[in-house]
């Protein structure tokens, strides 16, 4: 993949480094602040686990085959791609940067020199920011200021908050896409990269917890005020149910994954919210098969070893991993000082969360209506793919379009200087 080329306002990669696929689109910056869509492929991952690289050989590989795949598709080479990604302990830290301004105006220098300090401000000892988010400026102490400029003081602060990965993770990633003559742009998370195409400005602003449904890790996004307020990710995902159902019914993962795209339900055998058992339940969401007549109780699957089962058992069996998750879903919150699931807007998305009978069972787990959400459509290419699956790769998309439409001076405080784009911006503020 020799021979490519990229600048300001040329086409740009994102690839999102799913568990059981990646999917690589390459888009060039649109009017509105959506992307054009040029070109895409998704390709089977491997030497990846639970979003982490456990085969740095065959991930490379798989890595430069669906982006070179997306570049066939797109008819143009790149030499940057920006990573999406589940992988790295991710964390929101609150941080403040502070200068003193002896009743200064403020003006571009000001938010330099403040830009500068902010930079200065390291990660924790194992950890990389990726991305820098600002909360608010604060004059002498008064805060709830968004544009600081023309205003005067003794002292200018930003709070901001920001997004750390794992140091070892960042940098097998980084190495991954260098094995394929590429250069890391930004990395974000694949949870707060899909609540930027899934969820709407009153969705952020109210308070929304984004629950995205991978095959080998579940994601969580706290947006709440227009701001992201929490990040994690929890280590299980579709594929713990394809394994589930393999071992507890002794067939094949191949077979057992078959088996949950095609007969794959959690509609509950019983109603649980009157304890009652109910003979017809059809979801509200997520059909991802046809009954073939009413569906009852004794109603049977057969096997491709013609072995026969009760489609309730089949159920029971995702079920239980399902209520898993939801309950690590809690339990992470609880653990990051947050309030539980159920105090906040429910959104489902991700490849998982199209498992027939989910967004029911997740209602009647939380008690509270449940929404699945797939990404806003990007214009610019026919055909192309959607849907839950591809929320992450969207809003990734989104989101460099969204840095490139940002001016300079607000770009350095939005930036890591460990990326691309941060270490351009300080060369310029230390050279200008």
């Amino acid at each position: 993949m020799a021979g490519r080329y990229s600048s300001a306002g040329t086409p740009f990669g994102v690839i999102d480094l799913g568990s059981s696929r990646l999917a690589c689109l390459i888009a060039e910056p649109g009017p509105d602040g959506l992307p054009n869509l040029l070109g895409q492929a998704i390709h089977a991952a491997e030497g990846i686990r639970a979003g982490e690289i456990t085969d740095m050989s065959r991930f490379a590989t798989a890595l430069g085959r669906t982006v070179d795949a997306a570049e066939r598709s797109a008819g143009i080479t790149i030499n940057t791609i920006h990573i999406v990604t589940p992988a790295g302990q991710p964390q929101l830290l609150n941080q403040l940067a502070e200068i003193d301004l002896g009743d200064t105006v403020i003006g571009r220098r000001e938010l330099r020199r403040l830009a500068a300090r902010q930079s200065d401000i390291s990660a924790p000892p194992g950890s990389v920011v990726c991305q820098r988010q600002i909360s608010e400026y604060l004059i002498d102490g008064l805060g709830q200021i968004s544009n600081p400029r023309g205003m005067t003081g003794k002292t200018l602060a930003v709070a901001f908050s920001e997004l750390t990965l794992s140091q070892a993770s960042h940098a097998n990633l980084c190495a991954a896409v260098q094995h394929n003559h590429l250069s890391a742009g930004q990395l974000y998370h694949s949870a707060a990269a899909a609540g930027l195409s899934c969820l709407s400005d009153d969705d952020r602003e109210l308070g929304t917890l984004l629950i995205d449904c991978g095959g080998g890790t579940t994601g969580l996004c706290l947006y709440s005020e227009g701001r992201l307020r929490h990040v994690s990710t929890i280590r299980m995902g579709g594929q713990n149910i394809t394994r589930d159902i393999a071992k507890m019914l002794s067939i094949s993962t191949a077979d057992a994954e078959r088996l949950k795209a095609i007969e794959g339900t959690v509609m509950p055998a019983f109603n649980m919210l009157a304890g009652t058992r109910q003979q017809h339940v059809f979801p509200a969401r997520g059909d991802n098969f046809v009954l073939s007549g009413t569906m009852r109780e004794q109603d049977t699957i057969t096997l491709a070893s013609g072995q026969t089962i009760a489609r309730a058992f089949l159920s029971d069996i995702i079920r239980t991993r399902i209520e898993e998750i939801f309950e690590a879903v809690d339990g992470q919150l609880l653990q990051s000082g947050l309030r539980p699931a159920a105090s906040y807007n429910l959104v489902l998305t991700g490849g998982a969360s199209q498992l027939t009978g989910l967004c029911d069972l997740a209602t009647a787990h939380w008690q509270k209506p449940v929404q699945i959400k797939s990404p806003q459509i990007i214009p610019g290419y026919e055909n192309q793919i959607a849907g839950a699956s591809f929320a992450a790769a969207v809003g990734m998309a989104i989101f460099v379009q969204h840095l490139l439409d940002t001016p300079a001076e607000q770009r350095a405080f939005r930036l890591s200087t460990q990326s691309m784009f941060g270490r351009l911006q300080r060369w310029f503020k230390e050279n200008l």
